[in-house]
């Protein structure tokens, strides 16, 4: 057994193998364990330095203290004086494993510079140790010192079997640094000579035009993804490869166009390929193209008349477009296809049902679709659609009561329970009741800027104008990218016919945001409604409508009809806006006011 610190006796020369295994189980309950590789690794680990390469040590009481400590100190959750301690035992001892596990005890605690800095004694210590390499160089990348990583990345690719893994790896290091720009540089310095290989060619444009992407390059990343695809043309699984890459949830618009540009060549040659179809309809709804999806989704289900498929994406895309009536039919066929197959996510479908049903102003219906709901992923949600609609049926303190039922399993979600008992207060029309919680929820939370949002709306209904600027000027501070915070204080300003300049301004700013926001562009028509600007209100408001076929931007597009002269047109939009949804006070309002009898 290893002697305890304060014993005299130390065998000399003895080998730290034995104190190592020590180390590793003191380390299997520390509170800030090791880890198996750094956090920002670029290749798999490759075998441990050869024991006959580490140096002999003579374990002192004084290293053995050290070594010990450290370890305790990491149980305590103290990793800073482990890290020192491992540090100078390292420097003293020039063994390199005492050096990595000083970065595994820093990077444990995500302490970034120390990690390198142990990375780089580990390295200078085994400089024969791929593992020690690796490190060293995955660190580099993560700290943007590019130049330094470069030759040992170099020696790196030259002697691993898998150059494009770790290619890639190097890519993903990349893309999440603080400098990718120029980090794609060394990616593509170091990839090129794998571009000009037939074995690796495909891989490694692909690589490349993920780094490019990720470094905001659209250009290089449509250059090496059209270089890829000429190498193997006609191929499905390469064509899905290259889509995969341009077209995800964050593609950006030049390389969504890109994708989708691709994705139609093949389907003019190949018109049968159902799954390079549904991809490319899938890129449509992303790119926002909902009318050209809905026909790539209805030939899919020509060709495929038993496919389900395509029928629960015509139904979200029917209800998006609040043609209930269609999606109502569209989901059921869904159901009728699917059964009760247990692989199937039946409660969004139904979810979607009492969506359909609330649109189409059969509430007990919207209910029932929603005690189907059983699965815990789509519960909570269920339960409070429910409390909404219940509060919609004047059940409003047995909504409140569901609402205050549902679990919160942290703080983020009893902050979402607030939010929505706030805004259920607010829609019941209990202002000061939803005020008073909301603001006393933000005493707590200054910052959040959905509190900040709802208060700021409710503030609004209660004509505490004051109030609702000081909370959306703090959110506009907080979020500059906010269009809504932008929108509804310009659009607050213009309904109560006040600073309309100021209120054009802030409003063609959240515009400049978020240009096809409907409810942004409903604003827009009614402060040019309010300035005088006739023309440009009623283009204005019926671009809103088109989008958004909205009772309040009904109301707004009907009484700059009527001020325009053509009552006959105002009457009818109204008339037809009231028949579909009486429930909007900005209709109802606008229609007693030009004494037009529903």
């Amino acid at each position: 057994m290893l002697p305890t610190p304060g014993v005299t006796f130390v065998p000399r020369m003895l080998s730290l193998a034995a104190l190592w295994l020590l180390g590793a189980m003191l380390a299997g309950c520390a509170a800030v364990g090791p880890a198996a590789a750094p956090a920002t690794a670029v290749a798999a680990p490759a075998a441990a330095e050869p024991a006959d390469a580490l140096p002999k040590v003579e374990l002192t009481s004084e290293l053995l203290f050290r070594l010990v400590f450290a370890e305790i100190a990491v149980q305590r959750g103290e990793p800073g004086p482990a890290y020192f301690d491992l540090m100078t035992a390292a420097r003293q001892t020039r063994d390199p494993r005492i050096a990595r596990r000083a970065m595994e005890i820093a990077l444990g605690a995500r302490q970034m510079p120390e990690a390198l800095e142990a990375a780089g004694l580990w390295n200078r210590l085994a400089p024969a140790d791929t593992d020690g390499a690796q490190a060293f160089a995955s660190l580099l990348v993560g700290s943007g010192r590019y130049e330094e990583a470069r030759p040992l990345l170099e020696h790196q690719l030259a002697i691993t079997p898998n150059p494009l893994e770790l290619l890639d790896r190097l890519q993903r290091v990349i893309a999440h640094g603080a400098q990718p720009g120029p980090g794609q540089a060394l990616l593509q310095a170091l990839g090129a000579r794998y571009c000009d290989d037939p074995a690796t060619a495909f891989d490694a444009h692909l690589v490349l035009a993920r780094g490019a992407r990720a470094a905001g390059d659209d250009a290089g990343a449509i250059g090496h993804t059209r270089a890829a695809l000429a190498l193997r043309p006609g191929s499905e699984g390469a064509l899905m490869a290259v889509v995969q890459l341009l077209a995800d949830g964050t593609a950006r618009a030049a390389t969504s166009d890109e994708a989708l540009s691709l994705l139609s060549a093949h389907l003019q040659a190949h018109p049968d390929a159902a799954d390079v179809r549904l991809v490319y309809a899938r890129v449509l709804v992303g790119s926002n193209r909902l009318e050209d999806a809905r026909q790539q989704f209805e030939e899919l289900l020509r060709r495929s008349p038993d496919s389900p498929d395509p029928l629960f994406a015509l139904g979200v895309l029917a209800l998006e477009a609040e043609r209930y009536a269609d999606a109502r039919g569209y989901f059921e066929r869904y159901l009728d296809k699917v059964g009760s197959a247990p692989d199937r996510d039946l409660d969004t479908v139904y979810m979607n049902l009492s969506r359909v049903a609330e649109g189409q102003h059969r509430l007990d219906e919207a209910l029932q679709w929603l005690h189907k709901v059983s699965g815990p992923d789509q519960q909570a949600a269920a339960r409070e659609r429910q409390a909404f609609i219940l509060a919609r049926l004047d059940r409003v303190d047995e909504a409140l009561v569901l609402l205050r039922q549902i679990p919160a399993a942290n703080d983020s979600e009893q902050l979402q329970r607030t939010l929505a008992e706030g805004q259920l207060l607010r829609e019941a029309r209990r202002y000061q009741q939803s005020y008073d919680l909301l603001d006393k929820a933000l005493q707590a939370h200054p910052d959040d800027a959905g509190l900040l949002y709802e208060c700021a709306m409710t503030a609004e209904r209660l004509d505490r104008i004051d109030l609702m600027e000081a909370r959306l000027r703090h959110l506009i501070a907080l979020r500059p990218d906010n269009a809504h915070a932008y929108n509804a204080l310009g659009y607050s300003l213009a309904d109560r016919n006040i600073r309309l300049q100021e209120a054009y301004q802030l409003i063609d700013h959240a515009l400049s945001l978020a240009p096809d926001d409907g409810f942004i562009v409903d604003s827009m028509g009614w402060v040019q409604y309010r300035l005088g600007n006739l023309p440009a209100a009623r283009d204005a408001l019926r671009r809103a409508f088109a989008i958004k076929a909205d009772p309040d931007v009904a109301a707004h597009l009907g009484e700059v009809l009527w001020a325009s002269g053509d009552h006959s047109g105002a009457r009818q939009l109204l008339l037809e806006a009231h028949k579909r949804d009486g429930d909007s006070d900005t209709l109802r309002e606008t229609l007693q006011r030009l004494k037009i009898q529903p």
